[in-house]
């Protein structure tokens, strides 16, 4: 129980200082998408957990000026299939030196400002080439997520955590690992800006890039559990659209599960975090109580494509390492024992 009390806590105080940029950047400019910052500051304690103090503020940076080229980009479809192929690229290498978890979310929250970023001013309209728009999105991120960073490495200069290795991960693994998000990501892309109606395809990047793991084991571990939690979660989406029709409320639920999601995600239980994580997503997201119920389907569809893209993905690298592996007479499972 004590275990517990601290997660927590230090759950609640992560969600309450992701918070503050936001709240402060909506009272400024009456905008709604001012709560993006606090995405970014979800992936800016990702990184600083991951990575520490100086990674995640340059992670940080780059989010945020590639806030402006995502949005733009994601007009034409060619060109944000594109600049994902460059972030996962860069995800990529970085899982050379143990870093991709500290990376990881901004392909993952760039992918919704390629193909759905939100809407801006008085009209609720969406035009990608405003400058006023693009500039405040970037300044959205940028102290979304430079504020938790600072204040978070402050809080834990004293403690110690884990320095990733440069040593990781093997080199195969790791060309492997990057050409199935590399290819994965930037053909779901494609498609998706190439068919407009699909405007939740986010969901299926996220779910490629959170399901595709170094190594071959790590994949196949985290695939059934997403797809169980989000079917869970889909149940808890069902019984809030019955019951509630305030979006003051729903913003509400939405923190509070955010806050249990979180607190899960230190235990070695994924699928209690994917329960919990679905009802999050699906409120912070919905614009109106009768949304839900589509958003909620559209995110069970796009997990369930995004983790078949993964297992196919996964199933062909595999049956490839093997193919090599006998060909070149390698004993089996000499690139393949170690941690994932």
């Amino acid at each position: 129980y004590k275990k517990l009390a601290r997660r927590l806590a230090a759950a609640i105080a992560i969600v309450v200082l992701c918070l503050i940029p936001s709240l402060g950047l909506y009272a400024i400019t009456g905008e709604a998408a001012a709560t993006w910052a606090t995405v970014a500051g979800i992936a800016g304690v990702a990184a600083v957990v991951s990575g520490g103090r100086q990674v995640a503020i340059l992670s940080s940076l780059i989010m945020a000026l590639i806030t402006p080229l995502a949005i733009v980009a994601g007009s034409v479809p060619i060109a944000g299939a594109a600049l994902m192929a460059l972030m996962c690229l860069m995800v990529g290498h970085m899982s050379r030196f143990g870093l991709n978890r500290a990376t990881l979310l901004v392909p993952v929250f760039m992918a919704w400002m390629i193909i759905q970023p939100p809407v801006w001013g008085a009209q609720k309209l969406l035009d990608r080439t405003d400058g006023t728009y693009l500039a405040w999105m970037t300044l959205f991120f940028l102290i979304g997520a430079l504020v938790p960073v600072l204040v978070l490495s402050l809080v834990m200069r004293k403690i110690h955590l884990p320095t990733p290795s440069p040593v990781t991960h093997a080199s195969r693994e790791a060309i492997r690992y990057t050409v199935t998000i590399t290819v994965l990501t930037t053909a779901t892309t494609f498609w998706v800006l190439d068919h407009p109606k699909q405007v939740a395809g986010a969901w299926v990047i996220s779910t490629i890039l959170v399901l595709a793991q170094v190594g071959e084991v790590g994949t196949l571990r985290r695939t059934v559990p997403r797809v169980v939690g989000t079917l869970l979660g889909m149940l808890i989406v069902g019984v809030i659209v019955l019951e509630v029709n305030s979006m003051v409320v729903l913003y509400v639920i939405g923190l509070v599960f955010g806050v249990a999601a979180i607190t899960a995600k230190f235990s070695p239980h994924y699928w209690i975090y994917m329960t919990l994580i679905t009802p999050t997503v699906v409120c912070l997201g919905a614009s109106s109580s009768s949304q839900l119920g589509s958003l909620g389907t559209q995110r069970l569809l796009d997990t369930l494509a995004g983790a078949g893209l993964v297992l196919i993905a996964a199933g062909l690298t595999i049956g490839y390492s093997r193919v090599t592996q006998r060909l070149e007479g390698t004993p089996k499972g000499a690139t393949t024992d170690m941690k994932v």
